[in-house]
């Protein structure tokens, strides 16, 4: 795996074109650029688009744009690795032939330096979410898949808009944050014990590092309000809020 290495999560990419959205899209093909003239590897941690589903012979017309510089990113010799979110599970080898991305249903772990590392998207962790646990089973069974592949595109897509919630997240704090950010914390210290060394987490969108001697659990962020790049060079973790750290370096 070439360095430095930069992960982004959540991005949730929308299915529509308003400034906001052409905004955040520009941002995250800024950061492209730089990695692509760094000559590192691109992780992708999860709910990089807000809906994602491998039709046949239709790719939803709202994210050429996106494959076209993932696509460049890989023409550069970057490696990519996609998890799957919650959001864009539903691939089943597209993404792979249009970007050339390594495609991981479940969670990557690698060595780095001599140290295990795990990037999770992290949904499913929490033992208290009985619901979406349940609904987690259903959306990812076959039976699922098949039926969802038999709407029309449009309808499909329409479906999918029509029940994300994703806008309304932005800036907005889960009432169980507290509850969360433990029961997490306590799934990287069991990981820990496992022989791992440090812990990646995605889908919570929250941001920072909770360390213990020199293990450490990273919260990966989003890209609604946080614009979250968590980035491996030089044998340390950084983390920064790209759209802040482009305006200082324009300023």
């Amino acid at each position: 795996m070439k360095l430095p290495l930069y992960i982004v999560s959540d991005n949730h990419f929308l299915m529509q074109a308003d400034h906001q959205e052409k905004s955040r899209r520009l941002l995250i093909f800024d950061l492209f650029d730089q990695i692509s003239n760094s000559g590192g590897t691109l992780i992708i941690g999860g709910d990089f688009f807000d809906f994602w589903f491998n039709y046949k012979n239709v790719m939803p017309s709202f994210y050429t744009d996106i494959i076209y510089e993932l696509n460049k990113l890989n023409q550069n010799d970057v490696e990519i690795h996609f998890l799957a979110g919650n959001h864009d599970y539903w691939d089943f080898g597209l993404l792979s032939s249009l970007t050339g991305c390594i495609f991981h249903e479940g969670d990557f772990e690698f060595i780095l330096d001599h140290k295990k590392i795990l990037v999770t998207h992290g949904d499913g962790l929490l033992s208290f979410d009985h619901g979406y646990r349940l609904m987690k089973k259903i959306i990812r069974s076959k039976t699922c898949i098949f039926l969802f592949g038999l709407l029309h595109p449009d309808w499909g897509c329409a479906l999918a808009r029509f029940v994300s919630t994703t806008e309304e997240k932005y800036d907005k704090i889960d009432k169980n944050h507290e509850k969360i950010k433990q029961e997490i914390q306590s799934f990287a210290r069991n990981k820990w014990e496992e022989g791992y060394d440090t812990i990646l987490v995605g889908h919570y969108h929250n941001t920072g590092f909770y360390e213990s001697n020199d293990s450490k659990m990273i919260w990966l962020g989003d890209w609604l309000t946080k614009y979250t790049v968590t980035k491996y060079a030089q044998f340390e973790w950084s983390q920064v809020n790209w759209k802040e750290h482009q305006k200082i370096i324009k300023d």
